[in-house]
C-alpha cells in the first residue's frame, strides 16, 4: 500500500465530538495548522442535551450563540422532576440576569460547527495508528486505500468514552459506577401537557428521561444498571409499557402499538488518572465522563475545549505550567460533581430495598479517587 508523503501539523485532534471540533476551531483562529481525525460511522440517533442558563457567558466567548438560533435548537429554562417523592417538582426560575438555557441537538451543533471549520483544518478518517517520539507525534490514516502520515506537535484526544490515548499510553481510569442509558427517539403524543421540554422521574429500578427534540419528537432514555432486576427487559422498547406502569409521568410519553430499536449507552461516571502528559492532553469524555442526571456533559465539554487551547498555546511557548493548571483545573471540577451526584442520588429515599437505589446510594470516593491529578 502507497504512502503518502508525511504531512505536518501543530496539532492533531483525534475525535469530531463537541470538544474535539471546538478545539480544533480555538486553535486554527489562533494561527496553529491542525489536523482533526474523525470516524465516519453514521449517527441514526438524535441526543438532546440540556444547558443551564449559567452556560451563556461561556457561549457567548465561543461564538456560539448564532448556531443556537437554529430551529434545531430551542430556549429552555429548566427540568420537571419526581426525585424524592412523587409530586412533580417545577423547574426552579433561572435568574433573569443569566437569561434562559437551551435544549441542544448535540448532533446538529456538531455538524453546524464542523461545516464552519476554517479551511485550514483539515479532516481525516479515523487515526489506525500512532507512534511517540521524543519531540513530536507519528499518526496514520487511511484515504482511498492510502496510508497518510502525519507528524504533529502535540496530540489531543477527544475521542469519546472509548478514549484513544488511555489505551495507547496504558493510562487507567477510576470508574464510579456502571450505569447504562437505554434510549429511543419516539413520536410526541398529542395532547402533552408538559409546559418544559425536559422531565426526570425516579422510578423503583431504574430512573426516566423525556426529552423534547422538536415539535414532533421525543428522546426517551431509562437509565440503570445490572443491579436492576429489569436490566435486560430495557432492551426492547416493546417492554417499556410494562416497566414503566408504575409511573406517574414517563409512561404517558411512550407511545402505544409503536415499535423502535433501543441503543445502549454508557452513562457511567469516570476520570483518567492522568489528563496530561508531554506534548498531549485529553478533553471531553475521553478525559471525564457525567452521569446524564448532572447535565454537566457538554458544558463542561465546551469548557474544556476553551481552557486546552490556552494550555496547548503556552506549551507551544514552552510553559509547562499551562498544562499542569489545566489538568488541576480539570480535577477540581471533577470532584465537586462528584459530591454533587452523591447527594442528589441520596435525596432519593423511597425505594431503600432497591438494589438499583442501594448500588448508586453506596458510591464511595476514596482518597486515590479525589488525588487524581
Amino acid at each position: 500500500m502507497r504512502v503518502k508523503m508525511t504531512v505536518k501539523f501543530d496539532c492533531a485532534v483525534i475525535g469530531m465530538g463537541v470538544s474535539g471540533v471546538l478545539l480544533a476551531k480555538e486553535l486554527a483562529t489562533q494561527g496553529f495548522k491542525v489536523v482533526l481525525f474523525h470516524d465516519d460511522k453514521p449517527i441514526n440517533m438524535s441526543l438532546a442535551e440540556s444547558l443551564p442558563a449559567t452556560v451563556n457567558p461561556l457561549l457567548e466567548r465561543l461564538g456560539l450563540m448564532k448556531y443556537l438560533q437554529h430551529e434545531i435548537h430551542f430556549p429552555c429554562s429548566g427540568t420537571f422532576s419526581s426525585w424524592g417523592a412523587a409530586q412533580l417538582q417545577h423547574p426552579r426560575l433561572e435568574s433573569t440576569m443569566q437569561g434562559h438555557g437551551w435544549k441542544v441537538d448535540k448532533h446538529g451543533l456538531v455538524r453546524q460547527l464542523a461545516y464552519d471549520l476554517p479551511d485550514s483544518v483539515v479532516k481525516l478518517h479515523k487515526v489506525i495508528s500512532i507512534e511517540r517520539q521524543p519531540s513530536h507525534w507519528l499518526l496514520g490514516s487511511k484515504s482511498n486505500g492510502q496510508v497518510i502520515e502525519v507528524c504533529a506537535r502535540f496530540v489531543v484526544d477527544a475521542s469519546g468514552r472509548q478514549g484513544y490515548l488511555p489505551r495507547a499510553l496504558n493510562i487507567s481510569r477510576h470508574c464510579f459506577d456502571k450505569l447504562m442509558a437505554f434510549v429511543v427517539n419516539v413520536p410526541r403524543i398529542s395532547g402533552e401537557k408538559l409546559s418544559h421540554p425536559v422531565l426526570v422521574e425516579a422510578q423503583q429500578n431504574h430512573w426516566g428521561l423525556v426529552s423534547k427534540m422538536n415539535q414532533n419528537q421525543n428522546m426517551l432514555a431509562i437509565f440503570s444498571n445490572q443491579a436492576s432486576p429489569d436490566f435486560e427487559l430495557y432492551k426492547s422498547f416493546e417492554n417499556w409499557h410494562e416497566i414503566s406502569q408504575d409511573s406517574l409521568y414517563f409512561k404517558q410519553f411512550i407511545p402505544q402499538e409503536y415499535s423502535t430499536k433501543v441503543r445502549m449507552v454508557n452513562a457511567s461516571s469516570h476520570i483518567c488518572s492522568q489528563l496530561t502528559g508531554d506534548n498531549w492532553l485529553m478533553v471531553g469524555d475521553a478525559a471525564m465522563s457525567f452521569d446524564p442526571l448532572s447535565s454537566h456533559g457538554m458544558t463542561t465539554s465546551m469548557y474544556m475545549a476553551e481552557k486546552a487551547c490556552h494550555a496547548i498555546m503556552q506549551s507551544f511557548t514552552g510553559n509547562r505550567a499551562g498544562l499542569a493548571d489545566y489538568s488541576e483545573q480539570m480535577t477540581s471540577i471533577y470532584n465537586t460533581y462528584l459530591n454533587e451526584l452523591v447527594q442528589r442520588y441520596n435525596a432519593e429515599q423511597r425505594w431503600q430495598g432497591s438494589p438499583f437505589w442501594q448500588s448508586k446510594q453506596q458510591l464511595k470516593m476514596t482518597n486515590e479517587c479525589m488525588l487524581v491529578s
